[in-house]
């Protein structure tokens, strides 16, 4: 499929498509627990991010090139988001992409998905959030390109977003 194609089948789409080199992904269904979880965290943030210049989006298309898109649960953009046209509505910017995990998805969040975003200059800060139990962790760019991980384990533990300067407890999430 060409990549014009692949955006006239998402803008006509009523589930999210990812485009991997000439290949269109399906975005696996989302259970009951997986959607609430997204709105949940992106409430949270919304809130969190009221007055600032941080805009938080879910299910928003996001370029890597211009044969790999792919459609994170969460992402938030610093300022205006970036795009490359009026016909393809994805951005390119985003600060932070966070992936709500359940074992369908584990492989490819932490694989294949986190070797595309690593490749966005402007991402701060990729974030998988466990859909069954209160678990996150928070792969955070370090100086050279290198990348750090955190752990935040328990519902008494709270999630801690450096590139954000905010904290979310996993208890307000998992209700």
């Amino acid at each position: 499929m060409t990549l014009e194609e692949y955006l006239e089948a998402e803008r006509s789409s009523d589930i999210p498509l990812e485009f991997q080199d000439g290949k269109v992904l399906r975005a696996l269904d989302a259970t009951p627990a997986h959607a609430r979880l997204t709105a949940t965290l992106c409430a949270a943030l919304v809130h969190r991010l009221k007055g600032t210049p941080f805009v938080t989006y879910v299910k928003l298309q996001v370029r890597i090139t211009s044969s790999q898109y792919v459609c994170p649960d969460v992402s938030v953009v610093s300022g205006k988001p970036v795009q490359t046209s009026e016909e393809d509505s994805s951005v390119s910017n985003p600060k932070v992409v966070i992936e709500i995990v359940s074992p369908s998805t584990l492989d490819y969040d932490y694989g294949g998905k986190f070797l595309l975003y690593r490749q966005l200059p402007s991402l701060e800060e990729y974030v998988l959030v466990s859909r069954d139990q209160p678990r996150a962790e928070v792969y955070r760019r370090a100086p050279g390109d290198k990348w750090i991980l955190s752990s935040y384990d328990g519902i008494d533990t709270t999630l801690i977003l450096e590139s954000l300067d905010r904290r979310i407890p996993l208890r307000e999430l998992y209700i």
